[in-house]
């Protein structure tokens, strides 16, 4: 009676649905975020930051902090695309090489591709994105993130 008891406990356990972890719940923050913005749901990608996040991406001036962070640093990739010739800049992005939380926060890194055309041109660049985020009410904002890779060379 006891095996069946056990075979019976086991058959249930591997049936019943994974949950999800704070981990995984915050990696798909981050994976929805980062598809609102591909979309051009660039508000949303605002509200997802909490105010004063830091920010370390890749053209000048790198870093962003302090009140309105996430739009400041919004404005000056403006700049830059505009400078540079860049348009349709977007993040593709991977199932997360790590992610980690102890429910109040996370640490999450996704592989990318950052992907635009500059002056007709196809271009990508692989990197990574790495996420601090904070759990706040009943869903995570983004503390810090930083873009990490490559430089971009025309995309074939």
């Amino acid at each position: 009676m006891r095996i069946k008891s056990l075979v019976l406990a086991l058959t249930l356990m591997a049936a019943a649905p994974a949950q999800a972890g704070p981990a995984e719940d915050a990696a798909a923050a981050v994976a929805s975020i980062l598809d609102r913005f591909n979309a051009g749901d660039v508000d949303a990608f605002f509200q997802a930051h909490q105010d004063g996040a830091t920010i370390v991406d890749e053209f000048a001036p790198f870093f962003w902090t302090g009140s309105g962070s996430a739009q400041h640093w919004a404005g000056d990739y403006a700049r830059d695309a505009a400078a540079r010739g860049i348009t349709g800049g977007r993040v593709d992005h991977g199932a997360p090489i790590r992610a980690e939380s102890d429910g109040a926060s996370a640490y999450v890194v996704l592989p990318t591709v950052y992907r635009f055309v500059q002056r007709g041109r196809h271009m990508a660049g692989r990197g990574s994105m790495t996420f601090v985020m904070r759990h706040v009410g009943a869903g995570w904002l983004i503390a810090s993130w930083t873009y990490s890779g490559a430089a971009p060379s025309p995309e074939r």
